[in-house]
């Protein structure tokens, strides 16, 4: 029989086709990131020959049931993978064992305590290895014709031989420094990568790791002061502070020299900013010339649309593969970095030597921004040029931010001078008393025809003023964005977004954060929820946005609402810092030579919450879950599906199954959590009851009923 790799149900792969299709993969990533190459080639030959096990192959058949499953020993696959070590030269044990021992599991305290020296502690030395080599003498025979014409021979191996490997590879493990492995990086990479493509990988990747030809931001403009600025000051770091429409984006990515990691906040902006700069960079050149621009989010399989309309040709499943030429993503997706999450080995190889931008950095708060901080000190000693900008930032997180990036000395800090800030002032503040107030001045704008965005802090509270529109102005276009839409659907509101932006006639957008940065938006009036005052800023910007020569000196109105006197009302943000903000902004012109006065008034001295709990280091060849991200991160996230998507969520993969997928606060969720279940596949969504989406056909998301019903799951059992 044949032996495979996957079962038939996932394709049937051979164990051989998937062998040469990871060491195929495993020559390019090694060649990239300067490892010896034979060396990584024989990790790929060694790493899944376990897969040989009978239990294994009979698991992949669907031979085995949950009794048995129970009853049994854990099998790991890659143990058994072990004892053929002996097959390799001796010298190359150590990087072999780091390149198969862990590729799936971590070698210690793993979620499941099926790691090597988890099973070793359990059972013992000798069960695990009995365990492993079960047949050992007649599975290995078959390994003759997976090794068939590659770098190794097949020879058999005797039990003794078998022994000894595995007992090196346990006290080559148990003695590990702290610190990352960079041969289980390699490996892992690989194989996820030829997992996915197959036959396909090898040429696939061939078009990987090039830097991106980024001289088309080699452009100046008297409006765009930042264009005019010389960008090769020979330091390795930067710091931009301007205000928006100052050519920050341009200048980032003038100073970089590599491979380029640009991330953003919100996915919005993440996809705004992807399309902007895949047009800027590819325009005019054919397909087989273009740069391998990606982007990464929780939604971004999910092709969007251009705000003409046309749709974006974009290869959906190489979003997350290492090699990029430069990616747009969100700075969480790079966290795992501190955190020590599953894969965070590949992710430093990858990252190394690369040009990061950190854009719009003021936006994170509490522990996010010491996460921040954390995470710019990795970066830098991986050997990556840092790259920030940002419209608004306090005096003591700048110094912060030196700090990390080694000093001031090392960083070409950047800023207009006050004569050239003057020319962005753009915006009058009025602070309105409260919501009837601002829907009074919601009605009088589009009476006047203007283009009004009206921006709430909370879903709930987006949804009811949606509702309110609608009825109030039956024959004005009002469109809602947030957050908690099928992915699909929101990705079709965010596009709408541009074509309201364009019209002509009276119309009103209501959202949330989620329009608040890098959209390339400029309405005539907002009306927002008070907001801490970098985030008003930021909010402001999609106000007046678009200078001209004939437009410096002019002015549009952007109201804030005065914050409720309850703190719980003002969540999700430090209800002191919400209302220091908003006793900071002038009832008037907002003066951007002020801004960064009035941001070190509210913000005073930075406070840096510990995570070091969660960032301690790990010896080599282990990993944290990635719970202990959304614990620190403090997430709320679930996903939910409706129960008329299950059947079709139940029958289809990857990104058809995201596309479903509705993102809610788990806490949202715990009243009706007796009345939902749970799918054991994709993203574990939970079921919710058709009619809490979009409930009475009304377009506003998903509402859940509020219920007194006692929480039944702890936030630990969802994570």
């Amino acid at each position: 029989m044949t032996l495979l790799a996957k079962s038939p149900e996932q394709g049937g792969l051979t164990l051989r086709a998937h062998t040469l299709h990871v060491t195929e993969a495993v020559e390019l990533f090694a060649l990239a990131y300067g490892l010896p190459v034979e060396l990584a080639i024989k990790g790929a030959l060694l790493h899944d020959l376990g897969k040989a096990h009978p239990y294994f192959q009979r698991i992949l058949q669907g031979e085995v049931n949950q009794d048995e499953t129970l009853r049994s020993m854990p099998h790991r696959h890659e143990l058994s993978s072990l004892l053929l070590l002996p097959l390799f030269d001796r010298q190359d044990w150590e990087p072999l064992i780091e390149m198969v021992v862990a590729h799936h599991k971590s070698l210690e305290d793993d979620a499941r305590s099926r790691g090597l020296l988890d099973l070793v502690t359990q059972y013992g030395r000798e069960k695990v290895f009995q365990r492993h080599s079960e047949d050992f003498e007649t599975w290995q025979v078959k390994l003759n014709e997976v090794l068939q014409g590659t770098l190794i021979s097949y020879r058999p191996v005797s039990l003794d031989e078998a022994r000894e490997a595995f007992n090196f590879a346990i006290a080559y493990t148990e003695t590990l420094p702290y610190g990352w492995s960079k041969w289980r990086g390699v490996l892992m990479a690989a194989d996820h990568f030829a997992s996915e493509f197959m036959g396909e990988a090898k040429s696939l990747a061939s078009g990987f790791f090039k830097v991106p030809d980024l001289s088309f931001y080699n452009r100046s403009h008297p409006l765009y002061p930042l264009s005019l600025k010389d960008s090769d000051a020979g330091k390795n770091h930067t710091l931009v502070i301007a205000p928006t429409g100052a050519g920050k984006t341009d200048f980032l990515l003038k100073r970089c020299q590599g491979r380029v990691v640009y991330t953003l906040p919100f996915q919005a902006s993440i996809n705004a900013m992807f399309q902007r700069i895949a047009h800027d960079v590819n325009q005019g050149k054919p397909e087989n010339k273009r740069e391998d621009i990606r982007r990464v989010h929780a939604a971004s399989k999910i092709s969007l649309k251009k705000k003409d309309g046309q749709a974006i040709t974009e290869e959906q499943i190489l979003q997350r593969q290492a090699g990029a030429g430069l990616k747009v993503t969100t700075p969480h997706q790079l966290l795992p970095l501190i955190f020590h999450i599953n894969g965070y080995e590949a992710l430093s190889l990858d990252l190394q030597g690369c040009d990061i931008i950190l854009d719009e950095v003021h936006v994170y708060n509490g522990q996010v921004r010491t996460m921040t901080l954390k995470l710019i000190e990795r970066l830098v000693s991986l050997g990556c040029r840092i790259h920030i900008g940002t419209a608004t930032i306090s005096e003591s997180l700048i110094q912060h931010i030196l700090t990390a990036l080694g000093g001031a000395e090392k960083v070409q800090q950047v800023q207009p001078p006050e004569e050239e800030l003057v020319k962005f002032n753009r915006h009058e503040v009025f602070k309105t008393e409260d919501e009837e107030t601002a829907r009074e001045i919601v009605a009088q704008a589009l009476e006047d025809k203007e283009r009004v965005l009206l921006v709430a802090n909370r879903v709930q509270l987006a949804q009811d003023r949606y509702l309110w529109a609608q009825e109030a102005f039956p024959d004005v276009p009002v469109l809602l964005v947030h957050s908690r839409y099928r992915r699909c659907d929101r990705s079709e509101l965010e596009s709408e977004i541009y074509r309201y932006n364009e019209m002509k006639g009276p119309c009103l957008v209501i959202a949330t954060q989620v329009v608040e940065v890098s959209l390339d938006i400029s309405f005539d009036r907002m009306v927002t929820d008070a907001a801490p005052l970098d985030a008003l800023v930021q909010r402001f910007g999609r106000v007046h946005r678009k200078r001209s020569e004939t437009t410096i000196g002019t002015y549009k109105p952007v109201h804030a609402i005065t914050p409720s006197e309850t703190d719980e009302d003002i969540f999700p943000y430090e209800a002191d810092i919400v209302r220091r903000s908003f006793e900071a902004l002038p009832d008037g012109l907002l003066e951007e030579k002020e801004l960064q006065k009035l941001m070190n008034q509210v913000y005073g001295e930075v406070e840096l919450p510990s995570i070091d709990m969660h960032t301690m280091p790990l010896p080599l060849l282990c990993h944290r879950p990635k719970s202990v991200l959304l614990d620190a991160l403090e997430i709320e996230s679930a996903v939910c599906i409706q129960e008329k998507d299950v059947e079709e969520y139940r029958s289809c993969r990857g990104t058809a199954r995201q596309m479903l997928e509705i993102p809610v606060p788990w806490k949202s969720l715990l009243g009706q959590m007796s009345s939902l279940t749970q799918l054991e596949l994709g993203s574990y969504p939970y079921v919710i009851k058709n009619t809490w989406y979009n409930p009475d056909g009304l377009e506003i998301g998903l509402v859940i009923p509020k219920s007194t019903t006692a929480p039944t799951v702890q936030p630990t059992q969802m994570l």
